[in-house]
This record gives structure tokens, sequence and C-alpha cells, in this order.
């Protein structure tokens, strides 16, 4: 066929797109297809013919990809010229090699119905060479990228002239070819609803923009869910209990979220408060009542909505490590089985509903294993364990960037603080209704990334008015950053651990002062100490309390709460120099003990008789606290400051001797390793 015959026969109207097109769908995840390559899919589909001159030459020319979308059924006889003139020779070769220019404005005039779209730029900052993007191709190219035809990648090039290949070409036909939903994510977001300036990262008005980016393309077929830990941890979120944090995800419009255990740090009652607040289900499936074995009537285990003419059940669940890493107090008479078993009494009832799809949000942890990359944690459990019931995973709680698959399931957790969104999309067969396919990725928050979402940052602003003037007194100043970087890498005391444990000793008149390193939450910036740095290191409203323990003890704690590597020496502690070798057996690692006045406590499997006066957080003090039992071993005394106040104090009173921080200094002798 000549040129001529070939751009007449693709001259009739553009048709129109729909990106759902299901009226009764049931999309179980179809591992056998999800386990192929884009272009092995679209082979399956017959949108890509399986021929070998197809397959061999290195680029994909412009003719080739028309009659793919002729295949597709999805852009009868849009001209070519009027898409390959973009950034073109006026002189249409249909067997010249299709750019990735061509292919954003091709994807998006039949994504959108044949229209210049209407779509926010800023994506476009994502790629180092947005500026090499003529400026009449970004709206085409910002469409492309937001609706899943090419990848957005943080300040990698998009190369705009590049060829492109087969397996490039597949993967931006996917949405053409299936149905999206596209599953955006926060976890951890600890009440940083307010941008971090310092990084001009962050905050939810932010979030609210990307959303509303995605929502730009795909409106109907865009799911928005949080992994817990939503409130506790800043001033302008505790000030309010978390209403102010709960407020923005309401006007962002989120579908459901997680129960995280920092939920409970204001205990159940103020809890259901800001269940009852909150409009959008906050979900907690493996939270049972221990005299009823029943979940009680707050804990709601799912939710189904309905997105792009799919039902989409949304499961919630807390981390079993809940009652460890929250006042225990707060949980009393509450458990938090694993997820595995229920998950899939819970999937098994939701298609029962007609749930077509069936998705978790947690607050189940997960990382990369540093070797080989695999995900791991309490989120891979889960997916591992999954027989075929789940399609998607959301996590959080150890504050990890995580996206891969598990067990042919996508999986994700984005950071913490609203660092970032985890994104995950599903690609549905609209004949079979099936997942034949999904991509995991992590999309930044830079202000320069996306427009703020102006609701958002209205409600922001209310907040941030009412707790500026505490927030920005000056209680102190220090020469450099004070890290919680720990002195041996991943164990040992830190700079802001020793100086918290001092003014803790120094408040109760103490010998020795314990405090768990989770619980301190950030750093200090260089220059001057803000109330507001403050309470971001020491969020949480924990208090002193104080009782004696013997020297047996003390050596219990200092060798971690269990006797393996991962738990030793992770507490953070002031009054004691104390020397280890980890090259010792178990609990035998801890070689030597004295206060520091030099009064052995212990040394060499000698302990000194008597007791000790202790001072640590009512967190610890409980024996469940980040499972350190020894200290359930005494009676403690409560003291009523909160940590955060006693250690603001402590440096109002250096800057009231005029004494400038200098945080090299900071790292003392009170832990050596031998």
């Amino acid at each position: 066929m000549n040129k001529k015959q070939w751009l007449t026969a693709l001259a009739a109207p553009v048709m129109a797109f729909s990106l759902f097109q299901a009226d009764e769908a049931h999309a179980d995840t179809n591992f056998e297809m999800a386990g192929l390559t884009d272009t092995q899919l679209l082979i399956e589909q017959e949108i890509i013919k399986n021929h070998p001159k197809v397959h061999n030459q290195s680029y994909v020319t412009r003719q080739d990809v028309m009659k793919m979308l002729k295949r597709a059924d999805e852009m009868k006889g849009l001209n070519p010229r009027d898409i390959f003139s973009l950034g073109a020779s006026t002189q249409v070769d249909p067997k010249a090699p299709v750019t990735r220019l061509d292919m954003a404005k091709l994807f998006t005039l039949a994504m959108n119905d044949g229209k210049v779209p209407d779509v926010d730029l800023e994506v476009l900052n994502n790629f180092s060479d947005a500026d090499q993007i003529p400026e009449d191709a970004k709206p085409y190219v910002a469409y492309a990228a937001l609706a899943g035809g090419f990848d957005i990648t943080f300040e990698q090039a998009f190369e705009p002239t590049e060829k492109m290949s087969l397996d490039e070409v597949a993967k931006a036909f996917k949405p053409l070819v299936f149905d999206v939903i596209d599953i955006l994510s926060t976890n951890d977001i600890h009440g940083h609803i307010t941008q971090n300036e310092s990084y001009q990262q962050g905050g939810m008005a932010i979030i609210g923009g990307v959303v509303e980016d995605f929502r730009s393309v795909n409106d109907d077929g865009t799911v928005v869910l949080d992994g817990g830990d939503t409130m506790q941890g800043t001033l302008i979120s505790n000030s309010f209990e978390g209403k102010s944090t709960i407020e923005t995800l309401n006007d962002i419009g989120y579908d459901a979220g997680a129960i995280g255990n920092h939920e409970f740090d204001w205990g159940v009652d103020v809890l259901k408060q800001r269940l009852t607040d909150a409009t959008y289900p906050i979900l907690g499936a493996n939270i049972f009542e221990d005299a009823t074995n029943d979940r009680p009537d707050w804990a709601k285990p799912y939710t189904i909505v309905e997105k792009g003419g799919y039902k989409i059940g949304i499961i919630g669940f807390a981390t079993p490590q809940t009652p460890q890493t929250t006042l225990s107090t707060h949980v009393e008479g509450l458990n938090f089985p694993t997820p595995a078993p229920i998950a899939k009494e819970l999937a098994a009832e939701l298609e029962a509903q007609g749930a077509d799809i069936v998705m978790v949000t947690s607050h189940l942890p997960g990382w990369h294993e540093e070797e080989s990359d695999k995900i791991m944690g309490e989120l891979a459990e889960l997916a591992n364990a999954s027989e075929g019931g789940l399609d998607a995973l959301v996590g959080g709680h150890s504050h990890e960037r995580v996206a891969g698959h598990v067990n042919g399931i996508p999986v994700v957790e984005a950071h913490r603080y609203t660092n970032a969104i985890g994104h995950i999309q599903l690609f549905v067969d609209r004949d079979t209704e099936e997942i034949y396919d999904s991509e995991v990725a992590m999309l930044e928050t830079y202000d320069h990334l996306a427009g703020k979402d102006e609701s958002v940052q209205e409600i922001v602003d209310y907040y941030k008015e009412q707790v500026e003037e505490v927030k920005s007194e000056v209680v102190s100043t220090t020469e450099g950053p004070i890290t919680r970087d720990r002195k041996y890498g991943d164990l040992g005391v830190s700079q802001l651990g020793n100086m918290i444990t001092d003014a803790m000793r120094e408040r109760a008149n103490a010998d020795i002062a314990f405090q768990n390193s989770g619980g301190i939450r950030d750093n200090i910036n260089a220059g001057d100490i803000t109330y507001g740095e403050v309470f971001e290191v020491l969020p949480f409203d924990n208090y002193n309390v104080t009782a004696e323990m013997t020297a047996e003890q003390l050596h219990a704690l200092l060798e971690g709460p269990a006797a393996d590597d991962s738990n030793f020496m992770k507490i953070q502690f002031s009054g004691m120099n104390v020397t280890f070798d980890r090259s010792k057996a178990d609990g035998e690692r801890v070689t030597s003990i004295e206060l520091t006045d030099g009064t052995s406590v212990y040394e060499n499997g000698v302990y000194a008789d008597g007791t000790f006066t202790v001072v640590t957080n009512n967190f610890l003090s409980t024996g469940k606290g980040d499972g350190y039992t020894t200290f359930g071993e005494v009676e403690w005394t409560s003291h009523p400051d909160y940590q955060r106040e006693l250690f603001a104090d402590y440096l109002r009173d250096k800057q009231a001797n005029g004494e400038t921080i200098v945080p090299s200094d900071l790292f003392d002798n009170r832990l050596i390793e031998q």
C-alpha cells in the first residue's frame, strides 16, 4: 500500500474512547496472563501480530502503530498527518519510526476523544529534560504519563525524539486495550499535613494535587487509600488530636484507610471520635476484643466502592505488632491476630457480595532485603499466604519505600510523612473481566511536580495559624544538625538519644535513663532550634516514670528484648559507660557497665549488689513497649511532664547559659565497642 492509500484507509472520524465499558464485571487476577511481558500480552490480545518482521526490527514504525490501533478498535481513521506533524516533518512517512513524542500524542488523542487535554503540566517536571519537550506537545506528554502510557520517572529523561521499541509501544498500548484502575496510597502521614519547607516536599495539599492530576485522566477509576499512622506526630495534628489531619484526607476524598498502631495514642475514645469525623472508612479487620473474640463495633473490616463499573472490596488491617508499639494501656482488652486467615475469609465474603476486585490497605510493614531486593515483612507474608483472593496490597509502619510484586500481587508502601505516594495500576481485560497485568511505582511529592489542592491548603493554613506562635519559639541553638543516626551504624546511641536521656536523668535526679529509639521521630536542623522541632522529635505524649532496678536487669535491657542481633543495642541511655563486643554470644555481648561516676554495675559476669534509680518513659515501663519485658518486672512511679516539655526546658537552660550545642561533642564515651 502506498502512502496515499494508507492515508485514505485511515480517514474516518475519531472513535470515542471509553476507559471503562464493563457493566457487570468480575476481575480476579489471571496470574497466567500477569506473568507475560507487555509484548506477549499484546500478542495474546491480537493487537501485535506475532510476525518475525515486527520482532526483528529495532523500532516500531508509524504504520505498525496505526495497524495496532485499528486492531484495538480504539482509533479508527485519525489522519496520521494530524498525529505525526507535531514536532516532526510535514511529510508523513508511514515507515518512519514512531518517536516517544509521536506516541504521546497518538495515545492522548485516543484516550481523550481526539481532543487536546486540559491537564496539569507540572507532572512533566519529573523528567530531567522537560524543557526539551515542545510547548504544544506538553499537554499530550503530561496526559500520556498520568494515564499510564509512559512511566513517570523522577529525574530521568523523557527523550521525546527517541525511537520506540516494540516492548515500549506495547506498554504504552495497555491503557488503550485494558480498563485501568489507579490505586494511589499514602501511609505513616503522622500528622505531616504541612510541606517540609527545607526540601519543598510533601504536605497534604501536594497529595491532593497529585490525586487530582490522576483523577483528571481517570476520574472514575482512581482509588485513594491510606495505610495508617495518619494523625500522631506533629504539633499541628497533635494539638487537635488528629482532627486537622483527618479533615485534609476528607477534603481529598480518600476511599479507605487502615488503623495504625499510633491511632491508639490518645486512647480508644478519641480514636472512635476521629473514625466518626472521617468521611471515608478507616478499617481494622484484625482487631478483636479479648472478652468476646468479636470485633468492636468501631472496627469495620472492609468496605466496597464502585470504580469504573467494578465493585472493589477493600479490607483494612492493623499490624499485629500494635500491642508492642503503642502504649499498652490504650489497647488493653484488644488483640491483633495475623491477617492471612482473616483475609482469606473476608475476600470470599466480599466476592459473595459481588466484589470484582479485592485489595488490602494496611499498616503491615514491608522492606526490600538489601542484597536480593526481595520484599520482606508482614506485607510480604500476607501476599505469600494469598491463594488468589487478593489483587493489590498497600502497607505501612516500617517507613520504607516498597514497590514490587510478591506471589504475583502488586504491593506498595510509600515511605512516610507524605514524602511519596504509592501507585499501583491494575489492567483489567474487558472481555474476560480479569486482571491481566499490574504495575507498581513510587511518585515523588516535591512541590514543583504538581499543583497544590487549594481547598486542602486552606484547611492546612487555618490550623497552621492556630499553632504558629507556640511552634516558632526558639529554645536553643546548634552549630550543626543533631541526628538520630546511631554511633555504630545500625546500633548504639545517637546524638539526639544522648541529649534526651541526659535531660530525662537530670529532671528525675536518677542514676540511669532509658529511651526507646523509635520514640525519637526526627532530626534537628542546624541553627535555631524551635519548639516546633522539639515537638517533631518527641511527638508522643509520653512522660517520665522512675523505679529501682538491679544490675542484672540493667544488663538484660542493654542486651535487648530478645537474644538476637536484630534487637541488640537498640535502646538509648544516659548515666552509664558501657562496653560491648558484638562478636560474643547472645546475652554476653555487653562486657562492662559502670555509672558515669565510676561505680561498677557489671564486669565480665559479675553483677553489683543493690539497686539503681532508673527513669524511662511510660511506653517502655509497661514491659510491652518494643518487647522490653524487663521493664515490667518493677513498680514505676509516674511524673507529670511530657518528655518533649522537659527536653524543651533542658534546651532552654542551655540557651539561658549562653551555650551553643556542638553536635560532635554529643558522642561521648558512654558506649564503646571493643
